[in-house]
């Protein structure tokens, strides 16, 4: 089973990098639940989303603020019918043209083939000086 999810897991960010979002939605059950701990300030769409209507309205919103230019596992864990992956995601903020990089950690559940939960932590403080194009001066704080 762990190879097998491995490779779906594997088709399943790279139809995401590619753009391929009903591949990715016809991945999730229907009630999956997708967490991203991440600044919802500066990215509001992500947080907490319960279900497939939700996801993809989080895709959605998310593709039309960046273009997709790398987005790939760069190490995974496969153990029954869970899975943690590292990404590499490559940006570009299609508002100012500027390439933001970010690792994410990625926890799946499945449950028959699809998954039921994926939590989302990022690197968030990087993430969102990359957004704002500049360092937070952290001795205002």
């Amino acid at each position: 089973m762990s190879d097998a999810l491995r490779r779906r897991i594997q088709d399943y960010y790279q139809a995401y990098a590619e753009g391929r979002f009903d591949e990715v939605l016809a991945a999730l059950d229907e009630n999956v639940v997708f967490v991203s701990y991440a600044p919802t300030e500066v990215f509001p769409v992500l947080g907490r989303r319960t279900g497939k209507a939700a996801v993809a309205t989080t895709i959605n919103v998310m593709n039309a603020a960046f273009e997709h230019l790398n987005y790939q596992p760069i190490f995974m864990v496969v153990a029954d019918e869970e899975a943690a992956a590292i990404v590499l995601a490559r940006l570009r903020q299609r508002s100012t043209g500027r390439v933001i990089q970010v690792l994410l950690a990625h926890f799946l559940r499945f449950r028959d083939g699809r998954v039921v939960e994926l939590r989302e932590f990022m690197d968030s403080f990087d993430a969102v000086q990359q957004v704002l194009g500049r360092e937070i001066d952290l001795s205002k704080v």
